[in-house]
């Protein structure tokens, strides 16, 4: 039976609740963490369903082409010339509010999970990269900000000053590989050959994902793994892909008496979820975070507590442990923090990934 809490209850009645979903969030030992948008509005990154603001200023660069928001982060902008220009007008502005950006609460809440040994894997759909300012390996579903990369060849770059305001005046710059291999065949006298235009490295609706059998191939992986708990945060739960995943993630985590599904969003969601989500909270992440807090920890406390009455020496073999989980995790992060890492993985701990899986996930996990 799924339980709803709504943040701006009174606290007789949300305190009860937050408490008994705080002992599962302290037993559990494998959580997955699938995080959208939501989550990083409190650093002044609005979500893209409600970005007015942004689309405003766009629109008043470019008042004779008309888009809607969502189309902002669609393919099919590329087909005219007039809407590409629009796009890279909106990604720049974009650019200037990320640069700006602080990790939230919610954001060193997810590093706290790390920092316990208690997280399996944090899914993204993100593209601000607000991650890597708490050094938080995450698996990045919808590429990178961070980055460049180029229509026709495999180059990408750092997303550096002088592309941001070639791209605020909505002009897309060359690829500069594509020109250095089309002026050496020009010397040479051959056939000159298509030349690429560098844009954001992120995957936009209506296009194939590059690292999609990667990214599934992962996740796969983590269900065998028995997942024990997962909190879905600051999403509106609209990609076909990832709402799959969860609900597969879901069904491993149910097997177990103890696991626990969670979801944290502003707006309820669906009745598709009725049974795959175990506590809906209604609040915004950073202020269900803060109001978890002090039960966590509590809760922390009274189990080291009753460690230290059963055994004396139990906090030291606790803190060895501990210390062993954190240099575990700096060895394997290099793995889990960019999906372009994870693309030369074929296999992962020597699983077979069945076709099936591969096929949802290597294509396009945007539309």
């Amino acid at each position: 039976m799924k339980v709803k809490i709504a943040i701006s209850e009174p606290p007789e009645v949300t305190e009860p609740l937050l408490k008994d979903l705080a002992k599962y969030m302290v037993k559990c030992k494998r959580a997955l963490v699938i995080t959208g948008a939501g989550i990083s509005c409190s650093s002044g990154i609005p979500d893209f369903r409600s970005t007015n603001g942004l689309y405003d200023l766009v629109k008043s660069k470019h008042p004779d082409t008309v888009v809607k928001g969502r189309d902002l982060f669609d393919a099919t902008l590329f087909k005219e010339e007039a809407t590409t220009r629009v796009f890279y007008t909106f990604m720049a502005e974009l650019k200037s509010l990320i640069s700006s950006a602080m990790p939230t609460p919610t954001h060193s809440f997810i590093r706290q999970l790390q920092d316990n040994g208690q997280l399996l894997r944090c899914y993204t759909q993100n593209i601000d990269c607000l991650e890597e300012l708490v050094d938080l390996p995450v698996v990045q579903l919808h590429g990178s900000m961070n980055k460049v990369k180029c229509t026709v060849c495999p180059a990408s770059y750092g997303f550096s000053p002088d592309h941001q305001q070639q791209f605020r005046d909505g002009t897309p710059p060359p690829c500069p590989q594509c020109q250095d291999l089309y002026d050496e065949r020009l010397r040479l006298g051959k056939r000159s050959l298509a030349t690429g235009i560098l844009r954001p490295d992120i995957v936009l609706y209506n296009e194939d994902h590059p690292l999609g059998e990667s990214i599934g191939q992962m996740q796969f992986t983590d269900l065998k793994k028995r997942p024990d708990l997962m909190i879905v945060m600051g999403t509106s739960l609209k990609i076909p892909a990832l709402k799959k995943f969860i609900k597969q993630a879901a069904r491993v985590i149910h097997s177990n008496k103890n696991g626990r599904v969670v979801f944290v969003n502003r707006t309820p969601c669906t009745k598709e979820w009725e049974k795959v989500f175990d506590y809906e909270i209604i609040s915004d992440t950073d202020d269900w975070v803060d109001l978890m807090q002090p039960f966590t920890k509590r809760l922390q406390q009274e189990q080291a507590a009753k460690r230290k009455a059963s055994d004396p020496n139990d906090d030291l073999e606790c803190e060895k442990e501990n210390v062993a989980i954190k240099s575990s995790k700096k060895t394997k992060s290099s793995s889990m923090v960019d999906c372009k890492k994870a693309s030369s993985q074929t296999t992962l701990d020597g699983l077979t990934i069945s076709k099936n899986i591969k096929r949802v996930f290597k294509k396009n996990i945007s539309t």
